[in-house]
């Protein structure tokens, strides 16, 4: 009888830092920003005892979408969610909104609605105006039944950002989730906080006082106009820029933006990691050379409808090519309506929300990105560790920093539909040219691996915190002055004249 082999016994998790995301809300069925979320908090939790994801806007069933997560793998089980409106001590000040409230003075169009959490009186009125997705306005009320607080959302979001108190004196917002923060990191060992969205994290980010290190994500391209770095820096992107003192590490996704930073703002701590290239485990399939697939939210950021007008006239020249558009988003009948339009669809098909698309990445002959602006687009990632290659636009970040032009795929300098369904085109006018391109593709597993993007994210967590001396603020104040627009402006106005 022979002994068994001895096992390895378990590595102990560490418990020297305690991971603390900060992230608004958390949808099941979200884009590239929710994955990485769950993704990061998910990666820190297999190595680290305790990992807490900080949720700070409001949701009436919070704990149901990480229930779901967890049992579909996506978020490890170990990651402890904790909600302001849930959790925080603010919330004990409160009382049920009047019902003399509901009707408010000089706005009889408003549509007013009260919000609670399960199984808890309401706590707050949501007031939307007529024809808007979101609430502008919340108001809230006291145990008196007096109003207590109105605080206001940004454009285009339903998440606070600023309020007032009952007499009109602003109220600091951030301040407030701020402290709840704070509560709920004080004690732990060496609570690291990261912020993963800019304008409504960022503030409460900067405010905490009990964070032993402050990190911030960028997955985004930070100018107004992401074709023109004249433009300027975006408003959401400047409370965390004009306060880089006060965090220790700014990491964004590629080797662009990140040489565009460091002029833009050279006194901040910057860092790159790349999204890397996964191994998707999955059974080889074959090539429809007819098939091309786009995956996006159905926003208008993303030119869906760059896509559905690219591949009408495709499909004068390759008339058996299929389009497939996976996403969901307020843009879909207006989508619908272009394909009905153009009378394409027999060839062009919205597929709504799968979370089945990678078969679909892996059958395809290229997948599509016609955004605006990304800060480094997974799809495209994604897809060419599927032996897919991608026809992109050539936008600010990532698909100049991920394709090799007319090897592993193609780069469409000019954003507009024409250029794009030439590039397709091209492509799907020879089968063994998608074949070879694929191959090529795939290779993003080994040039950009997975071990190294996470051995980054566990060095950014672990690093000793920013040492910020008189003289390094000093260097930071000079840096922060010689970067301004103003002394930019008079170089180029110097060397001009001369």
């Amino acid at each position: 009888m022979t002994d068994a082999p001895p096992t390895e016994a378990p590595v102990p998790l560490r418990t020297g830092e305690t991971p603390c995301l900060l992230f608004p809300e958390l949808f099941a069925r979200g884009g590239g920003l929710q994955r990485s979320v769950q993704e990061r908090a998910s990666l820190y939790a297999r190595d680290w005892q305790r990992v807490l994801l900080l949720t700070t806007g409001f949701t009436p069933q919070w704990y149901r979408v990480p229930e779901e997560l967890k049992e579909r793998g996506s978020l490890h089980h170990r990651v402890t969610i904790r909600n302001f409106f849930a959790h925080s001590e603010w919330m004990k000040q409160l009382g049920v909104p009047p019902e003399s409230a509901y009707a408010v003075p000089g706005e009889p169009d408003l549509d007013v609605r009260p919000q609670k959490l399960r199984g808890r009186e309401p706590f707050r009125l949501a007031d939307t105006r007529p024809g808007e997705r979101y609430p502008f306005r919340y108001r809230y009320f006291d145990t008196a039944g007096q109003l207590f607080l109105t605080t206001y959302s940004g454009p285009r979001s339903k998440h606070e950002q600023n309020g007032v108190d009952a007499s009109g004196a602003a109220v600091d917002w951030a301040g407030v989730l701020a402290t709840w923060v704070d509560q709920e990191i004080a004690g732990l060992p060496t609570p690291v906080l990261f912020s993963l969205q800019r304008g409504l994290n960022d503030p409460v980010l900067l405010a905490s006082t009990n964070a032993a290190r402050k990190i911030a994500s960028l997955h985004n391209c930070h100018y107004n106009d992401p074709d023109d770095r004249r433009s300027g820096i975006r408003p959401s992107f400047r409370p965390l820029f004009d306060h880089a003192d006060r965090v220790d590490r700014i990491v964004c996704q590629t080797a662009q933006q990140l040489d565009e930073l460091r002029e833009d703002v050279p006194w901040a701590p910057l860092h790159s990691i790349r999204y890397p290239g996964r191994d998707p485990h999955q059974e080889p399939v074959e090539k429809d050379t007819s098939l091309v697939v786009l995956i996006a939210q159905l926003v208008d950021r993303k030119r869906v409808d760059h896509a559905i007008r690219a591949f009408a006239e495709v499909l004068t020249t390759l008339p058996e090519a299929r389009l497939e558009i996976y996403g969901e988003g307020p843009r879909l009948d207006r989508l619908q309506a272009l394909v009905d339009e153009l009378g394409v669809g027999g060839s062009v098909r919205l597929m709504g929300y799968s979370l089945a698309v990678g078969e679909a990445q892996a059958r395809a002959a290229c997948v599509l990105l016609t955004s605006t602006f990304e800060g480094s687009p997974r799809v495209v990632t994604e897809s060419m560790s599927r032996g897919t290659p991608a026809v992109s636009y050539a936008i600010r970040y990532g698909p100049r920093d991920l394709i090799r032009d007319g090897v592993d795929g193609l780069l469409v300098e000019r954003q507009e539909p024409a250029a794009l369904a030439a590039a397709i085109v091209s492509l799907l006018s020879d089968p063994d040219r998608v074949r070879a391109m694929g191959r090529e593709a795939g290779t993003i597993v080994e040039r950009h691996p997975v071990s190294a993007f996470e051995r980054a994210w566990a060095d950014v967590l672990t690093a000793p915190a920013r040492r910020r001396t008189v003289a390094t603020r000093a260097r930071e104040l000079g840096k922060r002055v010689r970067g301004s627009r103003t002394v930019r402006r008079l170089r180029r106005l110097t060397r001009a004249l001369r």
